[in-house]
């Protein structure tokens, strides 16, 4: 009984340090690839703050695909109201706790350069273009994301939130 016991207490301590080593290494996987947990596919609603007249509400999608070699990442945005239809991409590349990149407007024709962090959460960018500048946040923890754009200046919308899922 006493060495049934021994291995018990044996066999738990192993697990106990497995478990340990196995969420360590799943830190250390996340610090080393920050955007990774955002891979995979978003949806859910989305809002738009007009400058004037009621808010538009949308339906988004948005995707993460990890680049081919591996070192980024590629988001597309996709968002659909009554009025009004969104379809937006960027490239991010991520070296330290800096996000550098691209950024497209398939609708509009427009595109830009990307600048921002890392967070603890996601990230928090600059997209900049010729004619279109606005802060963009990801956040996210599990299963939910939240996703908000903020143009500088814009005659048309103030902001553009979207509460995504994809668990």
């Amino acid at each position: 009984m006493l060495r049934t016991s021994r291995y018990l207490k044996v066999f738990i301590c192993c697990g106990l340090l497995l478990i340990v080593a196995s969420t360590a290494n799943i830190a250390a996987i996340l610090d080393s690839d920050p955007l990774g947990r955002l891979a995979g596919r978003w949806t859910g609603e989305g809002v738009m703050m007009l400058n004037s007249g009621p808010a538009e509400s949308f339906r988004c999608i948005v995707t993460y695909r990890p680049t081919k070699d591996g070192g980024g990442m590629r988001q597309n945005l996709r968002c659909k109201g009554r009025a009004t239809r969104l379809d937006a991409a960027t490239l991010l590349w991520v070296k330290g706790t800096q996000v550098t990149g691209r950024w497209e407007d398939k609708i509009n024709s427009l595109s830009g350069t990307v600048r921002g962090k890392v967070t603890n959460d996601g990230f928090e960018v600059m997209l900049a273009g010729r004619f279109f500048a606005a802060k963009m946040a990801v956040a996210g923890a599990g299963c939910a994301q939240m996703v908000t754009v903020s143009p500088q200046r814009s005659v048309y919308f103030r902001e553009l939130s979207a509460e995504l899922r994809k668990c």
